[in-house]
Parts: C-alpha cells; structure tokens; sequence
C-alpha cells in the first residue's frame, strides 16, 4: 500500500495547521507519546493514522507535533514487503527537519532520523545518529527501538535479538512490551526457533486479540510445525478479521501442502 497511501497523505499534511508555539512542552511531549503509540498499532488500515495525526496536530508543542507527522509517515511508507516509499522518507525528513529547527536536542524527536536512514538504507548515517543519542540518553526506549531497527536492517540477528530483549526491559508501557514481543516471535523465527516464536506470538496476541496479523504468524508457526489443523485454525481466524495478502498466502500454503498429505495418504492406502 505504501505508495499509494503516501501520496494521498501528502496533500493533506500540506494543508494541516500545526500549534504555533515552537518550544517543546511537557504536554506536547505526552501528546506525542499517545500519538506515536497510536502510530505503532497500524494495522494497515488508514484511518488509523489519521487517527494519529489527528492526535499530533492536538499538541500544545509544534515540534512534537510535526515530529509526529513524520513519524506517521514513516508508517505509511513501508511497502507490504518490509521495503519504504522513498518519496515517503523524502517527506518525513523534511518535516522533521522543520521539527528540528526550533528543536534541536530533543531525543524522542531526533530518534525519528535514525529510522529514516535505516529505512533509506543509509546504515552509516544511521549508526553516526544512533552512537550521540545513545550518548545523549542511554536508556530511551524509543532510542533503543531505533537501535532494534538498526540491527534488523543489518541482518544481525544475534544483535537484533540482544537489542529487542534491552527495548522490553527499558519499556514502560505493556502495549510496547507486546509489540517487541511479536518482533521477537519474527527473528525467532528467522532463527528456525519455531517453538519460540510461536511462544512470543501467543503472549502478545493474548493481549492484543484484535490483531489479525499476529494471529496468522501463529498459523504460520504453527504451519512450520507440521501442525496443519491448528495452522488452518489461526489462519481462517486471522482472515476473519481482515483479508490481507500474508494471510491468503498463508492459507494457500495450508491447502497446498493438505492436499499433499492426502495424496499421499491416498498412494500409500492404494499401495
């Protein structure tokens, strides 16, 4: 979706009146919490950031809120793929730069630069960001998501496993927990830790039932296990919720290899 969603954002963050004043409050600060949390429970749906600009524009603080538009945009331009929209980055870069100007040190703001040239594949300009905010405050949660990115992107799966376990433990909030606890399930799984993986995917989809994508990962897992009713069971559940593309491709993975089984039950009945 990420083009497509970037280019229909755009027009309207153009046209979006931001607070007037430039300083970076408190209150602004915990708007920007709030509108960042809603900004990592996409789902893939779009009124859920627009939810979250709505959220931003509400602060009290002009840099916290156009740093939360570009964050947002961060979010719209990943690709179904796991790749970004390089307009969308060109965006969010611009106005987080205006965020900047006025300012300049704030971590919770400047963490946002790091994941844009993670995404950018910049990873050099990423580490040179990520080594003065690790600096500046070494034990940010949202710094050390950055990080977690970082390592991802660098396909380091021992430090990416490292890094998700230090973000839980500086994480102050349950709904942030659970998240890193479905990243976790991901490079488990990467890993081939299937059992592990599907372990981090029920713990965060126990207290994040409404999830469509979480419980197809679990289908997934449980595909990976040879477990194919139980995989059918997540997976019909998952689509349930919403008809996404990992999920019917999930599904025709079930079938295909269902149809296998039986065929070859059928061969060795004959036999």
């Amino acid at each position: 979706m990420g083009l497509a969603l970037v280019q229909q954002m755009l027009p309207i963050l153009a046209k979006m009146k931001w607070p007037s004043n430039t300083q970076p409050t408190l209150a602004g600060h915990k708007t920007f919490e709030v509108g960042v949390d809603k900004v990592d429970d996409y789902h893939g749906d779009p009124k859920e950031l627009g939810a979250a600009l709505r959220t931003f524009q509400t602060a009290d603080s002009r840099p916290y809120a156009l740093a939360g538009a570009a964050y947002t945009l961060l979010a719209a331009s990943r690709n179904d793929d796991g790749s970004y929209v390089q307009e969308g980055l060109d965006a969010s870069l611009s106005l987080l730069e205006q965020a900047q100007e006025t300012a300049p040190d704030v971590a919770d703001i400047n963490m946002i630069e790091a994941h844009i040239y993670v995404y950018s594949n910049r990873l050099d300009d990423a580490r040179l960001v990520l080594n003065y905010l690790q600096g500046q405050d070494p034990h940010n949660y949202y710094i050390h998501r950055a990080e977690l990115a970082y390592w991802i992107a660098q396909d380091d799966l021992d430090q990416s496993i490292r890094w998700c376990k230090k973000t839980m433990s500086v994480a102050k909030e349950l709904p942030q927990r659970l998240r890193l606890q479905s990243i976790m399930g991901d490079l488990y799984a990467r890993q081939g830790a299937t059992q592990m993986a599907l372990q981090a995917y029920q713990k965060a989809a126990h207290f994040d039932p409404e999830n469509p994508i979480i419980w197809n990962k679990i289908a997934e897992a449980y595909f990976e296990l040879d477990n194919l009713k139980e995989a059918s069971r997540y997976n019909e559940r998952a689509l349930a919720m919403k008809r996404f593309p990992a999920a019917m491709e999930t599904r025709a993975r079930i079938q295909s290899r269902l149809e296998t089984t039986g065929n070859l039950r059928d061969r060795l009945f004959r036999s």
